[in-house]
């Protein structure tokens, strides 16, 4: 994964933090903007949610999408690791 990809899912990751819900229950609601639920999959293709069991509305953080929301991409932290998404099957 080169710096361009991991800015661009860092960036991802965040606006959804931002601008999507995060339930008590740990889901994710996109709140059924096409634009919310894109973003989970696109996170989900990459490992870092899980679309949920009651559908493509709601995701959840997996473990690298939350280390992910920790990671920092400033040069001050140049040394910190990438958050790499887990291997798929």
């Amino acid at each position: 994964m080169d710096d361009r990809q991991k800015l661009a899912l860092s960036a991802l990751a965040r606006m959804v933090r931002q601008y999507l819900e995060e339930r008590p229950d740990g889901l994710v609601d996109n709140h059924a903007m096409s634009a919310g639920e894109q973003a989970i999959e696109a996170l989900a293709a990459f490992g870092y949610m899980e679309i949920s069991e009651f559908g493509g509305r709601f995701g959840r953080w997996s473990e690298a999408g939350r280390a992910l929301l920790r990671w920092d991409d400033l040069p001050a932290s140049a040394a910190e690791t990438f958050p790499m998404p887990p291997i798929s099957p």
